[in-house]
C-alpha cells in the first residue's frame, strides 16, 4: 500500500485540465486587452473606432475592472445554487460570445456590450475554477505549490496571447492601411471556446467536485459526503448558521490580506499608465537592433518570467513545506512580495537618476533598467498573486468558499478603478516623486506585515 501511494502523482489529472483551461482563457484576455485601447483610438479608416484617448482609457479600464468585479457575483451563485463545473463551462461560452461581438463591432456601444458579456462570463469562470482546483486536493499543504504551477499556466496564456495577437493585427490580419483588430477578437473567442469544450469533455477528471454548489461536500463520485443523495436537505451546510469563532477569525484574515492586495495591485498597475508614458518619452527602447514596445515590458516579458519563475517558486514552497517548522506563512510571503515591489521601484529611481532627474526627452535611459524592474516586479507578483488562491482555499468557511475567493479577486477591481485617479497625482508631483513614494510605501507595508505576522497567524490557528 505504501508503495502504491508513493507512486501516486503529486497533482490529480483534473488539476492539469483546469490549469490548461486557464491558459486558453488568459490567451483570449491578454490577447485582446492590450489592443482594446488601440482599437478604440485608431481612426476608422485604419480599422479602429476613432474614439478620443480619454474616453478610450475609461472604456479600456472597465474591461479590466469589471472582469474582476463579476466573479464576486459568480462566487455567490456557485456557493448556493450552481455547481462550479457547469458555471465554468457556461462562462467560457459567454466569454466567447463577447469576443465574437468584438469581432463584429462597429460602435462604442458594441464595445460596451462586448465588455459586459465577457465580464459576466468571467464572473462564472475565474474565481469558481480556482475554487474548484482547491477542492481537488485532500492535502492542503501542497496548495501553495499547486497554485504556483497553475499560475505558470495562466502566464503561458498571457505570454502567447500578448505576443501572438500583437503580430497578427499588425501583419497577418492587416489589409492595406487597415489594422486587423477585429479578426483578433475572433481568434480570442474561438480559443476560449475550445478551452471550454476541452474542460467540459474532461468532467470525469474532477474527482466528483463541482457537481453540487460549494455549500455541499462531495466525494469522488459526486455524492454528498456523509449522507445518502436522496436526502440533500439534511446534508446541506446551513448557510444561515452563524460562523464559529475560528471561521470568523479566518474571514478577518482573508479580508485583511485582500485589503493589502489593493495596495499591491494599485502599485503594480502603474506600469500600464505612468511607466508606459515614461517609456515612450524618456527611455531608449532599442536594444541590439530590435525596438521594444511598452507592452513587451509590461505584458510579454512579465508573462515569460512568470512561466518559469512560477515553477521555480512552486518547488521552493514545496521544499520549505518539508522543513520541521514548515513552509513560510501566507503573511510572510506577502511581506516578501512587498520587499520585491519596493526594490522594483528603487530600480526605477536609479534609472531616472542616471538619466537626470526631471531632464528633458533628449536624455534617455537604457531599456535594460526596465527589464530589471520587470524581473523584480514579477517576483513580487509570484510571491503574492497565486498564493492568494491557495490561502482562500485553505481557510475560507466552506459555505462561503467561492465568495471569499471572489473577495480576493474584487481587490484587483478596486485597484483598477482607483488607478485612474492616482494618475492625477502622478502628473502633479512628477514621476520621480511617484517612484520614491511607491518604494517607501512598499517597504513600510512590508515592515508592518512583518510585525503583525504572529498575530495574523493566530487568526488562522485552530486552538484545538
Amino acid at each position: 500500500m505504501e508503495q502504491s501511494v508513493a507512486k501516486k502523482p503529486k497533482y490529480p489529472l483534473g488539476f492539469w485540465i483546469c490549469s490548461l483551461t486557464f491558459s486558453f482563457e488568459r490567451f483570449a484576455f491578454y490577447g485582446s486587452k492590450p489592443l482594446l485601447v488601440l482599437f478604440l483610438i485608431t481612426a476608422v479608416n485604419q480599422g479602429g473606432l476613432g474614439v478620443s484617448e480619454v474616453e478610450a482609457s475609461i472604456i479600456a479600464s472597465n474591461f479590466t475592472a469589471f472582469t474582476y468585479l463579476a466573479p464576486v457575483f459568480g462566487g455567490i451563485i456557485c456557493d448556493r445554487w450552481l455547481g462550479a463545473r457547469y458555471a465554468v463551462s457556461i462562462g467560457t461560452v459567454l466569454m466567447a460570445l463577447g469576443y465574437f461581438i468584438g469581432w463584429k463591432t462597429t460602435s462604442v456601444m458594441s464595445v460596451h456590450m462586448m465588455i459586459f458579456v465577457v465580464s459576466v462570463g468571467t464572473g462564472l469562470f475565474k474565481g469558481n475554477l480556482a475554487a474548484l482546483i482547491g477542492r481537488l486536493f485532500d492535502d492542503k499543504e501542497v496548495l501553495d505549490s499547486a497554485f504556483s504551477v497553475q499560475y505558470s499556466f495562466v502566464n503561458i496564456g498571457a505570454f502567447f496571447g500578448s505576443a501572438i495577437t500583437g503580430v497578427l493585427y499588425m501583419n497577418q490580419f492587416k489589409q492595406g492601411d487597415v489594422l486587423g483588430f477585429r479578426p483578433v477578437f475572433l481568434v480570442c473567442g474561438v480559443l476560449v471556446l475550445i478551452g471550454g469544450i476541452f474542460f467540459t469533455l474532461s468532467y470525469k477528471t474532477l474527482k466528483g467536485q463541482g457537481i453540487k454548489p460549494f455549500k455541499y461536500l462531495t466525494d469522488e463520485n459526486g455524492n454528498i459526503v456523509g449522507e445518502s443523495t436522496s436526502d440533500e436537505e439534511e446534508v446541506t451546510i446551513d448557510v444561515n448558521a452563524p460562523l464559529t469563532k475560528l471561521e470568523k477569525n479566518r474571514v478577518v484574515a482573508i479580508v485583511f490580506v485582500s485589503f493589502v492586495s489593493i495596495i499591491f495591485w494599485l502599485f503594480y498597475y502603474q506600469q500600464e499608465l505612468a511607466l508606459t508614458i515614461y517609456m515612450d518619452k524618456f527611455v531608449n527602447m532599442k536594444l541590439g537592433g530590435f525596438e521594444f514596445a511598452p507592452q513587451h515590458i509590461t505584458t510579454t516579458w512579465n508573462g515569460l518570467l512568470c512561466i518559469f519563475l512560477s515553477l521555480l517558486f512552486a518547488k521552493l514552497w514545496a521544499a520549505l513545506a518539508k522543513r520541521p517548522q514548515g513552509d513560510l506563512s501566507m503573511f510572510q510571503k506577502v511581506t516578501l512580495s512587498f520587499i520585491f515591489l519596493g526594490l522594483s521601484y528603487v530600480v526605477l529611481m536609479l534609472m531616472e537618476t542616471t538619466r537626470g532627474i526631471g531632464a528633458d526627452e533628449t536624455h534617455q535611459a537604457s531599456v535594460l533598467w526596465l527589464f530589471g524592474f520587470g524581473t523584480l516586479l514579477t517576483i513580487a507578483e509570484i510571491c503574492f498573486s497565486p498564493l492568494g488562491n491557495s490561502f482562500v482555499s485553505k481557510y475560507a468557511p466552506k459555505k462561503y468558499l467561492a465568495l471569499m475567493m471572489s473577495v480576493w479577486i474584487f481587490a484587483s477591481f478596486a485597484a483598477a478603478k482607483i488607478n485612474g485617479y492616482v494618475q492625477i497625482f502622478v502628473e502633479k508631483l512628477g514621476i520621480y516623486t511617484i517612484f520614491v513614494t511607491f518604494a517607501a510605501v512598499s517597504f513600510v507595508v512590508a515592515v508592518v506585515l512583518f510585525l503583525l505576522t504572529k498575530r495574523l497567524n493566530k487568526l488562522l490557528a485552530d486552538e484545538e
